[in-house]
């Protein structure tokens, strides 16, 4: 046992796994507690040392790094047990970003399409409360949505502005009429989410040639399910 965990601490994964937990525990520190100047300016530095250091995927995933960072800062602070889970969320998404980066994980793709939709979730909510503008909402979209295919669908580049671009005004314009939903913002951001995930499924599988009438029936299938776990939060009291 003594002899596998030196094996572990002498690992090179070891110091970049750590780097991972301390940007976390920065994360929830920042989230808890009130807001200063020399807490933001602390955890800008420590977030941006260990997000550079080391510079391997730095411009690939920066995206998602400025995106998580917006949330994070502009994300309503909220007392009791949700606030406790929704600062370990932000926690976990600053995990996986470095170790998706530095290639600490071995499934990184899976991974990163799970991060990606958590950061939509974000950038929703964010919009359903009126925090961003629609067009900054877009603009941060349309370069997520950017980053997401070059990530995921490298093989044909030369579609990827166009998609990430059509994408992102579909959404957008999803994300007008649910403003109009007599719900929460969990719900309209719930919403808004799913049509991503299926714009998503739907195109990789495009792009990468791969779709086939399996996957359609997948897809229909996970929306069902999407669509009434949707439909049943304002009995769990999310109005």
């Amino acid at each position: 046992m003594v002899g596998k965990l030196k094996s572990a601490l002498k690992s090179p994964v070891s110091p970049l796994a750590l780097r991972a937990t301390f940007l976390a525990i920065a994360i929830f520190w920042l989230r808890t507690g009130d807001f200063s100047f020399l807490k933001f300016l602390i955890f800008g530095t420590l977030f941006l040392y260990l997000y550079l250091k080391p510079p391997l995927g730095a411009t690939k995933f920066i995206v998602s790094a400025m995106i998580l960072g917006i949330t994070i800062i502009f994300a309503p602070q909220v007392s009791g047990l949700i606030g406790f889970y929704v600062n370990l969320a932000l926690s976990t998404l600053g995990f996986l970003l470095l170790g998706i980066k530095n290639l600490i994980f071995t499934r990184r793709q899976n991974l990163y399409y799970l991060m990606h939709l958590v950061l939509v979730i974000g950038l929703a909510s964010l919009l359903s409360l009126n925090i961003i503008s629609p067009i900054l909402f877009f603009v941060l979209a349309l370069f997520l949505f950017r980053e997401f295919y070059i990530v995921m669908t490298p093989e044909k580049p030369e579609l990827l502005n166009l998609v990430a671009t059509l994408e992102g005004m579909l959404v957008v314009q999803a994300a007008w009429v649910t403003s109009f939903f007599p719900t929460s913002f969990l719900v309209s951001s719930a919403v808004l989410v799913l049509i991503t995930f299926i714009f998503h499924d739907a195109l990789v599988h495009h792009l990468k040639d791969t779709f086939s009438k399996e996957v359609a029936i997948r897809s229909i299938a996970v929306f069902a399910a999407l669509a009434l776990l949707i439909s049943i939060l304002p009995v769990w009291g999310f109005r």
